[in-house]
């Protein structure tokens, strides 16, 4: 009978953690509260039907231009997908501390267009997989500034930081450098920023129709 017991809890947790999980993957926040939301896409998520991204709620999306030195390959079909619907949309850096400062500049200015009717491009601040480097914080401040001057000359206007909160906590750049600011935060509004948030990321994985894998789904503050 105990084990009976054991064997039906086990049975009910599993059962609960699927439907959170599923819950999970279909959340974002209240349409009513933030009116305008959007995702963030790359080369790994596969094909995108923008058609039936803007059709199932998508106000903007960022399209991943490059990651470190590397430029991403699917970033003009995603850019000029964006732009033939008529979604609001801006390039992403993914920022890397293993990798030269002015090659992630040529990697980013080689991919990326002039547009005037662009959303400000973002750059991306986290540790990422397979990066061990742990600059100082002057070294990473300077590396930070180093290529948001070239990148926003490009651009003609500042860049967006999306800070993730180990970085900031590291290297508390939201007090250094003065940008429209983007954090992220599962479910949670976040507050570990030194001043108020533009933007929130705010559910890494949600899944939505258009598009084959999970995306990270941000909100603009209303």
């Amino acid at each position: 009978m105990r084990n009976r017991l054991i064997l039906g809890a086990l049975a009910m947790l599993v059962i609960a953690a699927m439907v959170t999980w599923r819950w999970s993957l279909g959340w974002h926040p209240d349409a009513a509260r933030f009116p305008v939301q959007g995702l963030t896409v790359a080369a790994h998520y596969g094909a995108v039907d923008w058609g039936m991204v803007r059709a199932r709620g998508a106000d903007f999306a960022f399209i991943t231009a490059s990651s470190g030195t590397t430029r991403d390959p699917a970033f003009e079909s995603n850019w000029n997908g964006a732009h033939a619907v008529g979604l609001r949309h801006g390039a992403l850096h993914v920022f890397s501390l293993c990798e030269p400062t002015a090659d992630q500049v040529t990697a980013y200015l080689t991919t990326v267009p002039r547009a005037a009717d662009a959303l400000p491009a973002a750059l991306a601040l986290d540790f990422t997989d397979g990066c061990d480097a742990r600059p100082t914080r002057a070294q990473v401040l300077t590396a930070i500034r180093g290529f948001l001057a070239p990148a926003e000359y490009h651009d003609g206007r500042p860049m967006v930081l999306r800070i993730s909160p180990a970085f900031e906590d590291e290297y508390r750049v939201s007090e250094a450098i003065v940008r429209p600011l983007w954090a992220t935060g599962r479910f949670r509004e976040p507050d570990y920023l030194a001043r108020p948030w533009r933007m929130w990321q705010a559910n890494p994985a949600r899944t939505i129709d258009g598009v084959a894998e999970p995306v990270a789904w941000s909100v603009a503050a209303p």
